[in-house]
């Protein structure tokens, strides 16, 4: 790989990156705003915890936003699947070395028909 195709890869890497934070903090920021929250929930996002149940935007506001790249992150009509790498540089870091190794955990998350936070399991990618 050329020198250069490296460092336009990163700086767009970063870019894109930097959009979906702010789409994170303003969900995050919606959903602790919700006098409906339950305090169960409130605190688990302020953990960056799951909880069975939670709606999607409540994940992302725990977790910030599925991968956009991996093949696990899709839409089903019985309910979405999305996944999470978790690396040295912390979950779904846009680039990493330990992606581009393959030395990743990926984890997926379940929702039913709708929306709702069904269960999740861990997968070593290495």
């Amino acid at each position: 790989m050329s020198n250069k195709f490296v460092i336009v890869f990163i700086a767009l890497a970063g870019l894109m990156q930097g959009c979906g934070a702010t789409r994170e903090l303003e969900i995050r920021r919606s959903v602790m705003a919700d006098t409906a929250l339950t305090e169960e929930v409130r605190r688990a996002i302020d953990r960056k915890d799951l909880l069975q149940g939670m709606t999607q935007n409540e994940v992302i506001a725990s977790w910030g936003l599925p991968c956009k790249w991996c093949s696990g992150t899709r839409k089903n009509p019985g309910g979405d699947i999305w996944e999470y790498n978790i690396t040295a540089f912390g979950p779904d870091s846009v680039l990493n070395i330990t992606d581009l190794l393959g030395e990743a955990t990926a984890i997926y998350l379940y929702f039913d028909k709708d929306g709702k936070l069904r269960h999740w399991s861990n997968r070593d990618k290495s």
